[in-house]
């Protein structure tokens, strides 16, 4: 509540309020749509009007057209009350007024989260709900993305002495407004003209990422950083206001841990610095919201192409797939190969080689439910004929590339020698391994682990070298098999040679 006093008087603002003096209110938020949309999921985004919260409203012009345009690239968005009145000759206190805007701000968070888990009136993605605002409303939305933790909270938040009465705590970021079992914290955040406690509220690269939009000659909330209207407060006798660090500082601390950002930064628009006049916004900064949650938040993230890069011209035929993949629509493309099973709607395919071309590649767009396109993943085939490859170590593990003389590991054309040793040597097979056939020399001690498979088919046949020669040892704690086209040409053991198996083992009829 207004705690009276000459500046209150002559300027119709709350900025002298009794903290301790309080009134329950409600607070309501304008929701717009895409027109048309029949997506399940839908990205949202709040936006928090400004006005040093002692003024403002979510009507304001400049808010309106945010959401309208925002809502028209996709997005549901919502322009929202908060709670104003502020004390700005106690810089503790002060802190309190941007507490209740934290507050409220996650509360519209919640009501999303927790429609999307009820009614799902507005199809809202609980994973995909941003956050941001002009002037206080970004310090609502920073504050949202960065201030996590209870020890951060101002001290003044807890119970607090103003004129001898007691304050009442503030007391958690989630416990003003409804829907306090769900989460208020937002999943990425846009700023403008914004600035933060502290920016050592900014912990890691996996905070929130932002994107900000400043200008250096903004004379109400610091491009750098000091204490907010700077222009007006020398003319309030006792002014006190919390220092603050803006854009810039944000941008240098976001460098430090990594964090993903976009800071557009500006030389002559003043605190305004998304509004052109009095009734347009400025081209670049609807783009810049919308274009940076689009790249960054929407479009499929990183991946891999799994599958054999190293393909036997005699196992042409490959499966190849993105197998943490979130997209829905996957753009497949080869290059000297045929498709075999393929699906636009599926992250697997299956490709036959072509040994008579050139050139061997795999390459796929990935696409988000919301056709953000993801960057272009590439896997370059070799396609081999059968060759040897030796084992050129002393003594080490199986799955080192560098032990071989090929410089990978053996794959299933592969003719492996592991040669004879002026002593023991032990080596350790402890994955799923297929080669085409295995010498294994005096002295050498082969362990396959109990998690392990070991499959040996010998399909281009040698008139001397059966599949399996051995001269050393086997000791097999999990599976293997040996196998030839040709049937009894699987395993030659030399005298003095050793098998011990421990688990299973086949020997004979090549695998399907």
């Amino acid at each position: 509540e207004p705690g009276g006093g000459f500046y209150e008087l002559f300027t119709g603002l709350p900025l002298n309020v009794n903290e301790y003096d309080t009134t329950q209110i409600n607070l309501y938020m304008d929701i717009f749509e895409p027109t048309g949309d029949t997506l399940a999921k839908r990205p949202v985004i709040i936006i928090c009007f400004g006005g040093g919260f002692l003024a403002g409203s979510k009507d304001h012009w400049s808010i309106r057209l945010l959401c309208q345009d925002l809502a028209r690239r996709g997005y549901v968005t919502a322009a929202i009350d908060y709670r104003l009145g502020m004390n700005v000759f106690d810089s503790d206190l002060a802190q309190r007024a941007v507490y209740r805007g934290i507050q409220d701000g996650r509360s519209a968070v919640r009501f999303f989260r927790a429609d999307a888990d009820g009614a799902n009136q507005f199809r809202a993605d609980p994973n995909h709900i941003y956050i941001g605002g002009h002037s206080a409303g970004a310090f609502v939305a920073l504050h949202n993305a960065y201030l996590e933790e209870e020890a951060e909270r101002p001290i003044s938040t807890y119970q607090w002495i103003q004129d001898g009465q007691p304050v009442p705590d503030q007391e958690c970021l989630d416990c003003a407004g409804n829907n306090q079992s769900f989460s208020g914290h937002a999943n990425a955040i846009f700023s403008l003209a914004g600035a933060l406690g502290y920016p050592d509220f900014i912990d890691t690269s996996s905070d929130p990422s932002a994107v900000l939009f400043h200008s250096t000659d903004d004379d109400t909330v610091p491009y750098d950083s000091g204490e907010p209207f700077g222009s007006i407060s020398g003319f309030i006798l006792g002014s006190d206001l919390p220092f603050v660090y803006g854009s810039l500082p944000i941008s240098l601390r976001a460098d430090t841990v990594g964090l993903p950002y976009h800071f557009y930064s500006y030389t002559s628009r003043g605190h305004g610095v998304h509004e052109n006049g009095n009734t347009e916004l400025y081209p670049d900064i609807v783009p810049g919201i919308s274009d940076w949650f689009f790249g960054q938040e929407l479009k499929p993230g990183d991946d891999t192409i799994t599958g054999r890069q190293i393909v036997c011209s005699t196992s042409a035929e490959q499966t190849y797939a993105l197998p943490d993949s979130e997209s829905t629509y996957f753009d497949w493309s080869v290059t000297g190969g045929t498709f075999v099973l393929m699906q636009p709607e599926h992250p697997q395919v299956t490709v036959l080689w072509d040994a008579e071309a050139p050139v061997h590649s795999l390459r796929v767009v990935p696409y988000s439910r919301l056709d953000a396109r993801g960057d272009t993943l590439t896997l370059d085939i070799q396609l081999i004929q059968n060759q040897s490859n030796t084992f050129i170590a002393v003594s080490e593990i199986w799955e080192s590339a560098a032990n071989w003389s090929l410089g990978h590991i053996p794959n299933q054309c592969e003719d492996v020698e592991m040669p004879d040793q002026a002593s023991p040597s032990d080596v350790t097979i402890s994955s799923e391994t297929a080669i085409h056939s295995l010498v294994i020399g005096t002295n050498l001690n082969l362990s396959i682990e109990n998690s392990a498979n070991l499959l040996i088919h010998q399909q281009v046949l040698s008139p001397e070298t059966p599949a399996l020669t051995l001269r050393g040892t086997i000791r097999n704690l999990g599976n293997m098999r040996v196998a030839s086209d040709s049937p009894g040409r699987e395993i030659h053991i030399s005298k003095g040679a050793w098998l011990e198996n421990r688990n299973v083992m086949r020997v004979g009829n090549p695998p399907e």
